[in-house]
């Protein structure tokens, strides 16, 4: 009996060196693109940021190249993205700017999946976010609806909520809530109440180029089955979480196509009748289609309509997303969501007379306004102990019971008789604040984003308040300090390292 030949070929998904990853994604191209691929993995990704419109002026862009003396060149799928050269320039990521959240460092191919949606910027809606962290993407979702409605951000992992967290802090956002679960059970808690979801899936990182988020490794062939097995199970439940005729964007940054256009095939074979493959490449200037077959087997939804970012297409990171419209009920089974009550965990809903009583006196304290922004964003004021939150109202209407691992922002916190303004509520807010701003000379301006405390320093402020919120001459907001009778206390000091 004749042995059979060991084959020689490396199998598709068992990816140990980049020459021999080429190798296999060759076939999917022509001669011509794959040479120019070739020569595209091969360079440096440059860095790219996305501004932050909550918090970043309408022309941060120029201004960052004059200050800076960056080339800032427009990613064309991303009205808020740019690659940067940064020439003599310090780096993106040492930038006051960058430290104080007006923008979000990102790889250009991330900026692709939040930018298929169809989201208005008065969106009142609510939207799933089902594997946020470390965050970029919910940030991103959350400047396409302008802060309003409700972001679920949940991510399934402990040791990756506290990056989410601290990244949803920093980026300013009011209307976030965080959770902690298993993505593929949302569906079954909340069938058909958000208004989209974004499902971009733990995926084996096959891109092509590094990615200072995406670093490449080996992959068996077992352990991306497994990946395109949760992945499909995630998708199905973010379909089943949306309403009819609710979007969901689903996204990898990996290229193998068994965990890209093998999972929409997989979920479209079972649920076409309730399910659309949406066509983006309008949003597109130049086509960036998906591979029609594998191995002589055509997949039987037209892959055309999807995006797969080869290195060579956008110059970015190998990426692949795609758009998808519920357009029925999947007629799945539903469970019951775990429950724990606001007030077990400690938080309190501020009364309506309570509330305004708060804003009027904040209002004394800072000149803020603080009952306008609650009305027109629909926030409630939320107490735990001494601090004091921003809610979103449609938490509180729609998942008051659900474990949250954060909500809102935190906007301070009493200390004795003085309420003392967070951080991250000044570095969104503060430019308003007209009753406490301080403009400070560039030379002490330069000590106090140090960290450094103002020896001497008197301002000559008439507020109701011993709390300052600190601009310089071009109106960057960096923080709080505290009139002392020596000095301006620097109450930022720790955010500003």
């Amino acid at each position: 009996m004749k042995r059979k030949k060991k084959s020689t070929q490396k199998p598709l998904n068992l990816i140990p060196s980049k020459s021999e990853q080429l190798a296999a994604f060759q076939p999917m191209l022509s001669a011509d693109e794959f040479a120019v691929l070739q020569i595209e993995v091969e360079k440096t990704l440059p860095p790219a940021l996305r501004i932050n419109p909550l918090k970043a002026p309408a022309d941060l862009a120029k201004a960052l190249s004059k200050r800076y003396g960056w080339t800032l060149t427009p990613i064309p799928f991303c009205k808020e993205g740019y690659r940067v050269q940064v020439n003599d320039g310090p780096a993106v990521s040492a930038a006051l700017e960058h430290r104080t959240g007006q923008y979000y460092i990102q790889e250009a191919a991330s900026m692709l999946p939040v930018a298929l949606f169809d989201v208005h910027g008065e969106e009142k809606g609510l939207t799933l976010d089902l594997a946020a962290s470390p965050g970029g993407k919910t940030t991103h979702i959350v400047a396409r609806q302008n802060d309003r409605g409700l972001v679920l951000a949940n991510d399934s992992s402990q040791g990756r909520i506290q990056a989410l967290k601290v990244v949803l802090q920093h980026w300013g956002a009011t209307n976030t809530a965080v959770t902690r679960f298993a993505g593929e059970k949302f569906g079954s808690w909340f069938p058909n109440t958000f208004d989209r979801a974004l499902i971009d899936a733990p995926c084996s990182m096959q891109g092509l180029r590094t990615a200072e988020s995406h670093d490449e490794r080996p992959v068996t062939d077992k352990e991306s089955r497994l990946l395109a097995q949760r992945q499909t199970a995630l998708l199905v439940s973010a379909l089943q979480a949306v309403k009819v005729g609710g979007q969901v964007v689903y996204s990898t940054c990996t290229l193998l196509p068994g965990e890209d256009e093998g999972v929409v095939e997989a979920v479209l074979s079972k649920f076409g009748h309730a399910v659309e493959l949406v066509d983006v490449s309008p949003k597109l200037p130049q086509p960036a289609p998906g591979i029609q077959q594998l191995d002589g087997h055509p997949y039987q939804a037209d892959m055309s309509r999807v995006v797969r970012l080869w290195p060579h297409r956008y110059q970015t990171a190998g990426f692949f997303a795609c758009l998808l419209q519920k357009t029925g009920d999947l007629d799945l089974k539903t469970l019951e969501p775990p429950t724990h009550s606001m007030e077990a965990a400690g938080f309190s809903e501020l009364t309506y007379s309570e509330s305004e009583k708060f804003a009027r006196d904040f209002k004394s304290w800072t000149g803020y306004d603080l009952s306008i922004y609650l009305q027109e964003h629909q926030r409630t004021l939320v107490k735990r102990d001494a601090r004091l939150f921003l809610f979103p109202r449609l938490l509180l209407e729609q998942f008051r019971s659900l474990p949250v691992q954060s909500a809102g922002m935190l906007l301070g916190e009493w200390e004795g008789d003085a309420f003392i303004p967070s951080h991250e509520w000044v570095l969104r807010f503060g430019a308003q604040c007209v009753d406490c701003l301080i403009t400070l000379e560039n030379e002490l301006f330069a000590e106090f984003i140090r960290g450094d405390d103002l020896m001497g320093y008197v301002d000559g402020v008439n507020a109701k308040t011993e709390i300052r919120v600190v601009i310089d001459r071009q109106g960057r907001v960096v923080g709080r300090g505290r009139m002392m009778a020596d000095r301006l206390k620097n109450l930022s000091s720790r955010h500003l390292r």
